[in-house]
């Protein structure tokens, strides 16, 4: 059982807003412009062959598997290379994606239930990702955000957790992380001393033999009694 808990930190991506709707809308905004500005491209490769081809790339790129945004960029050379292209139109077709990327849906318990713990709590944000919290519409929640591109690991390692207790000026059982995915989420949290809890909307099956989270919750609502419990 924690202390009392003065810091939540959250996910994003599965956590605040389902990820892959938001991804696949700005792949496929990314992939019109690209069509217009290096049809090459697109003439020779569909979407889901451009995702492969950068799934390979991360494959290959493991020291760079918390840098999305690099990895991202890094597609886009390959692509240049590959059609013997300049650089020219890679900080724009990025900025397109990017952009896209932030266009995100709320899951409906998020909203009341950060109104109501951001009154009592200090909340932070972690992610892989590259979200951002002001383009997203979060960042009001939010008294510190991080992510695994700054922190240099991503969340499956205690660093992220790590360096939140140092910035938060606060212990690692005066915290509790919410997450959806239990390497990236609850593995990560429990390896810094962090109180995990499972957001399983899906109410999926456990995954891993030698971990376990803390507390579970199918929706965010639960959350506020749940920290009360404690």
């Amino acid at each position: 059982m924690p202390a009392t808990i003065k810091v939540l930190s959250f996910d994003l991506d599965d956590t605040l807003w389902p990820c892959s709707p938001t991804i696949l809308s700005a792949e496929k905004t990314l992939y019109l412009w690209l069509s217009k500005h290096v049809p090459e491209i697109t003439q020779r490769y569909d979407i889901q062959q451009l995702r492969d081809k950068r799934r390979v790339l991360k494959n290959s790129r493991p020291q760079l598997s918390h840098d999305l945004t690099r990895l991202r960029l890094l597609s886009f050379e390959q692509l240049a290379n590959e059609f013997d292209l300049s650089l020219d139109w890679i900080e724009s077709a990025f900025g397109i994606f990017y952009e896209a990327r932030q266009e995100v849906t709320l899951f409906d318990d998020v909203k009341p239930v950060l109104d109501k713990l951001s009154k009592t709590f200090q909340l932070v944000s972690v992610t892989n990702g590259n979200a951002n919290t002001v383009k997203t519409g979060v960042d009001h929640w939010f008294d510190l955000s991080l992510n695994s591109e700054t922190v240099g690991k991503l969340k499956s390692e205690p660093d992220i957790y790590l360096k939140m207790q140092e910035l938060a000026n606060i212990e690692a059982c005066h915290m509790a992380h919410i997450g959806d995915d239990p390497v990236n989420d609850i593995l990560g949290a429990k390896l810094a001393g962090v109180f995990a809890i499972w957001l399983n909307r899906d109410q999926k099956q456990w995954i891993l033999d030698d971990c376990e989270p803390d507390a579970i919750i199918t929706s965010l609502h639960e959350l506020p009694a749940l920290l009360k419990a404690l």
